[in-house]
């Protein structure tokens, strides 16, 4: 069982094992995370947008250079760096806005949970369940299906492939078009027009979006950073990019979120990526044209048989046939 003794010396255990691992310099730079923003700003500068994905990859790869490194012993049960790395890689990209430091914490947090529910279940011997043993094996299934669509797309990450992809989707294309925006988004679009007409009676955007907006970015006043007009939302975009700088929407703009209120900062152009900053996303996306190729290669050949009688009933009772 998790002590309660256990539970306090996670977050000195979590620190530690930085120190030992050698990650605590860099949790240290991370130490204080980000506002939630699409893509942030410094100093009025556009920043291109991150391959947020291929950033998650590098922090499960950093904690992967020391995989059989134990972070903490939970009874019988182990956590290793290696652990805590297929966690941080099932995570959604976007956390790693939050910083090194806070993505190994969330990531160890949550594989200490799974490791002491794993401990509870074998006491109430749920690994002898007949049930439990046919889910682990579909689970282990699914393992073996990832690894070998894995395989696939590391094939298809060749020098020469990356080249001419980049080549045919990027070289030589014009600058894109970036606009900073501020944004409020409300519930109704009774709230938003209400917003619409505080700003036009001289309320500032900023203090409206921090203490009224439902977005991710109301404690950075709403401010967006400088974004393609592909990061947002159709109608978002179509908004934004039609105001100039200092110009506010003059309706709320409705979304699946709610009602925006827009207002644009300012507008300047991104240069047109060089290979190597345009590198993580052309690997993304010959993965995932590779995964794709393969799968559809492999259900054009692979064999198909007809169930038995005595399979097709096990099915229907929702019951294992057992083997001959």
């Amino acid at each position: 069982m998790l002590t309660k003794q256990s539970a306090a010396a996670v977050r000195f255990a979590f620190c530690g094992a930085l120190v030992v691992a050698g990650l605590w310099d860099k949790a240290r730079a991370d130490e204080a995370p980000p506002a939630a923003a699409v893509v942030p700003a410094v100093d009025d500068k556009p920043a291109a947008p991150a391959d947020l994905a291929n950033l998650l990859d590098v922090m499960a790869k950093q904690l992967e250079d020391k995989p059989n490194f134990v972070v903490l012993q939970l009874e019988s049960l182990s956590i290793t760096q290696g652990d805590v790395a297929e966690i941080v890689r099932a995570m959604p990209p976007a956390i790693t806005m939050l910083g090194f430091a806070e993505v190994y914490r969330r990531a160890l947090d949550v594989t200490i949970r799974q490791k002491a529910m794993v401990l509870r279940a074998r006491l109430e011997h749920l690994d002898q369940d007949p049930k439990v043993i046919h889910l682990a094996a579909l689970a282990n299934e699914r393992v073996l299906a990832d690894a070998w669509l894995r395989r696939q797309a590391d094939a298809a990450i060749t020098d020469k492939a990356l080249r001419e992809r980049y080549d045919r989707d990027i070289a030589g294309k014009p600058a894109a078009p970036l606009v900073r925006a501020r944004v409020i988004l409300l519930p109704t679009e009774a709230e938003a027009t209400l917003v619409i007409q505080q700003l036009r009676d001289g309320a500032n955007f900023g203090t409206l979006a921090r203490d009224l907006s439902k977005d991710p970015t109301a404690p950075k006043e709403g401010d967006l950073g400088y974004l393609p007009r592909d990061a947002l939302q159709p109608d978002v975009a179509a908004a934004a990019f039609s105001l100039s700088p200092g110009e506010v929407s003059s309706y709320p703009i409705p979304s699946r979120l709610g009602f925006f209120v827009i207002k644009v900062e300012g507008r300047t152009t991104r240069d047109t990526p060089s290979f190597d900053e345009a590198r993580g996303g052309l690997e993304k996306a010959l993965r995932a044209d590779a995964t794709r190729k393969a799968v559809e290669s492999l259900l054009d050949n692979i064999k198909f048989v007809a169930p038995t009688k005595a399979g097709q009933a096990a099915a229907g009772q929702g019951v294992i046939p057992a083997k001959p």
